[in-house]
């Protein structure tokens, strides 16, 4: 995560008078144990969580209460201990991990209703071009969701009976870290910015400046 970004997240939210925030997953990387292949240069687990556990904190000293969609990200623990045949029991739920009692966290795959619009991080459902509004025409509602990081903005469609969108949130993701190598594939970059709901109706998406 770029260092400026949580900073920025709380300029926004300021701007806006928001009364509520989501944390719309993949808050962690978890590069050291992830399926993705690894660049030699990054240094083992411990040293990562130390490095994300003080992001994480920065996130939670800017922002006390939350809501929290846990991403494959941020689930490659229990997704990592599953594969070795090991009960979620045997891991520290994701509250106490991080050190973030005060936030609500929700399981991978959940949808969070707030004002009729649905929430999810995003690994769930269709892809495609503008995977939030194709997830809102399959949930008759509008969605707002995240996990793409090379997707940011707003689209709508309608017909004779409601009207849905799309609310895709963006990222804060610092492409120069080594944990980031494997998108370098891809011609799309992260698009940096977040995602706002005034009043459960009017979506909007606010790009951060580099």
């Amino acid at each position: 995560m770029l260092d400026s970004y949580p900073f920025w997240l709380k300029t926004i939210y300021e701007q806006w008078s928001c009364d509520r925030v989501v944390m719309i997953g993949d808050l962690v990387d978890w590069a050291s144990i992830s399926y993705h292949p690894k660049a030699p240069s990054l240094k083992n687990s411990e040293f990562e969580f130390e490095q994300a556990m003080e992001q994480v904190q920065t996130l939670y000293k800017l922002f006390p209460k939350a809501d929290w969609l846990i991403g494959n990200h941020d689930a490659l623990s229990e997704r990592q201990a599953l594969d070795c045949g090991l009960p979620t029991l045997v891991l520290k739920d994701y509250a106490k991990l991080w050190k973030v009692d005060k936030w609500t966290v929700h399981p991978r795959f959940a949808d969070l209703m707030i004002d009729g619009i649905i929430y999810r991080h995003g690994d769930k459902g269709r892809g495609g071009f503008f995977p939030a509004l194709s997830n809102a025409l399959l949930e008759f509602t509008s969605v707002v969701q995240g996990h793409y990081h090379s997707v940011g903005g707003v689209m709508y469609n309608a017909n004779n009976k409601a009207k849905y969108f799309g609310l895709q949130v963006g990222c804060g993701i610092n492409i120069s870290k080594s944990a980031m190598d494997y998108g370098k594939k891809f011609s799309k970059r992260p698009v940096l910015g977040c995602g706002i709901v005034i009043d459960g109706k009017f979506p909007l998406f606010e790009p951060m400046e580099l």
